[in-house]
């Protein structure tokens, strides 16, 4: 069995959100509108990581769209070998993300980066696709 902080499987790790980089913020978001008639929250500008973001639910479900605010935005990369769009990353929460980091440190994760701050305030960092069949993985803390 793999590690895991409980009994269930889940590691303590429940599903947060799936993150789509799109090339145009405003089509993508008309998209979704005009094929599940469904509306998407509001455009914002998150200048720390270089985006504009909006947030569609769906049931329990979060997709983030994200456009890249200039060259320099992890998005604008991945959008250069995917010119269309997709799916960017799918996000993990926890209880305790300095925590989770540490353990799968010292368990020889592939991590991108260090435990930093969101956009939404609570602290996050990304797992390598290479660790897990070329899914990036955001880990962050759960909302209290």
């Amino acid at each position: 069995m793999s590690k895991t902080d409980n009994s269930n499987g889940s590691g303590g790790m429940i599903f947060d959100h799936i993150a789509q980089a799109v090339p145009n913020i405003e089509d993508a978001v008309e998209q979704y509108e005009n094929t599940f008639g469904i509306s998407a929250g509001e455009i914002i500008i998150i200048e720390e990581q270089k985006i504009k973001m909006a947030t569609i639910s769906i049931g329990n479900i979060k997709i983030e769209l994200m456009e890249p605010l200039d060259d320099q935005s992890p998005i604008a990369k991945f959008l250069l070998r995917n010119p269309n769009g997709g799916l960017h990353h799918y996000c993990l929460a926890v209880d305790d993300v300095n925590k989770k980091y540490e353990n799968q440190k010292s368990n020889g994760v592939s991590i991108i980066s260090e435990p930093t701050k969101g956009y939404h305030g609570r602290n996050l960092y990304f797992i390598h696709p290479k660790q897990v069949s070329g899914a990036l993985i955001e880990v962050e803390e759960r909302k209290k």
